[in-house]
């Protein structure tokens, strides 16, 4: 591996790497934390917040679109002492929730409208954005569910073209294919089907409402522009004081929950000190990457080059304190050479072959230059006089 890619990643693929990372790490921290309310919300459970036919998130829409408020309340404490709270039970709710929502529900000015279930559904296999109807809820069931309130009977039937008007001042609803109301002893009907079953029924004394057929106002229901009048009335006219206040209860589609400790790490009052830690991270992070800088590469044991390879033979010379033994080699080797260069004769050898060298027209002599590396006695001495010699040798090349 070269110098160069040693670090196959550039600074910048880095910081994008460990973005992504940061990225879906919360993204995964967040998805455990609130998952299970996300597959609620998106679910085909009727709800204010579900799309299905048999949801009332049209409901939501057409009364603020209608000018009034809507809010969602999953903690009773908190909820508004004004404005009429709507209950979603579904198939799957017991008559204890119901029981508990009921005495969670708002204070004796604020009305109640209960909104029974009546299909199984479940979202199509091929197309799920779609929902399909499965079957009819038991009749038992949904009288179950009504045991906290009274005892009642429920009844389906194929209504007349319009369902009979009884005491509130309302625009007839459209009803559907079947019919589904209520007959009890403590229901007075306010919307009656034509064979007397109370559609829409009130218990007296408690300002609790019970709409027998949800498919009058949920989002198939409203599909109808005659339903959708008519629901905007039938809500102002349960609640007249605060007309266009509705309030739906999300404890009984999607209970109650609680909150667990991703959460806690998300919400007030813990959100600030995970804020904190967050920074605190950061600014770690960017002290280390100032203070170190770049990877310290590590380095080669025999380096590549001539150059490498002398610095490796007077590094081992001067652990051996054997430099200064070098001097008497190197005059040698530059004699030897000169004697080449000049073509001089092989007999030569020795104080005349120093004698010779001398008599070339240098400005130094070789026997004076060759004597100061001989006799050099530090490694300091030795450079300089080795440097003398060499100059004298680029003479005789010159």
């Amino acid at each position: 591996m070269t110098q160069g890619s040693a670090n196959p990643f550039r600074t910048r693929t880095v910081l994008i790497l460990v973005a992504a990372g940061f990225i879906l790490a919360l993204g995964f921290l967040l998805v455990s934390a609130y998952g299970d309310r996300i597959d609620r919300q998106r679910g085909n459970i009727p709800s204010p917040s579900s799309r299905f036919a048999t949801g009332f998130y049209g409901l939501t829409k057409l009364v603020e679109r209608a000018g009034g408020t809507v809010s969602m309340s999953g903690d009773p404490a908190a909820r508004p002492e004004r404005g009429i709270l709507i209950l979603t039970p579904n198939a799957s709710t017991t008559p204890a929730e119901m029981e508990g929502a009921l005495d969670e529900a708002a204070g004796p000015n604020a009305p109640v409208l209960v909104i029974l279930p009546k299909w199984i559904a479940a979202p199509q296999r091929d197309n799920p954005r779609r929902e399909q109807r499965v079957a009819l809820l038991p009749a038992d069931r949904i009288a179950a569910l009504l045991a906290p309130l009274a005892e009642a009977t429920v009844e389906r039937e194929k209504p007349a073209p319009l369902i009979v008007r009884t005491s509130l001042p309302i625009p007839a609803f459209r009803p559907p294919a079947s019919l589904q109301s209520l007959r009890g002893d403590k229901l007075y009907p306010l919307i009656a089907a034509p064979d007397g079953g109370a559609v829409l029924a009130e218990i007296p004394g408690k300002n609790i409402f019970i709409l027998a057929d949800p498919d009058l106002i949920n989002n198939h229901g409203l599909s109808h522009r005659a339903n959708a009048r008519a629901a905007l009335a039938m809500l102002a006219g349960l609640d007249p004081q605060a007309p266009g206040t509705v309030i739906f209860d999300t404890m009984l589609p999607y209970g109650s929950g609680g909150r667990n400790l991703l959460q806690l790490a998300f919400e007030p009052p813990f959100a600030g000190v995970s804020i904190a830690l967050l920074i605190a991270v950061l600014l770690a992070g960017i002290a280390t990457l100032v203070r170190f800088g770049p990877v310290r590469r590590e380095q080669r044991a025999v380096p590549f080059g001539k150059a490498a390879l002398i610095e490796n033979i007077v590094s081992l010379a001067r652990r051996a304190r054997r430099t200064r033994e070098g001097g008497d080699a190197y005059a040698d080797a530059i004699r030897d050479w000169a004697a080449r260069r000049l073509a001089l004769p092989r007999t030569l050898q020795g104080e005349a072959l120093d004698a010779q060298l001398d008599a070339i027209g240098t400005t130094s002599s070789y026997t004076a230059a060759a004597e100061r590396v001989r006799g050099a006695t530090t490694e300091t001495e030795l450079l300089h006089a080795a440097q003398a010699l060499d100059d004298w040798r680029k003479e005789v090349k010159a």
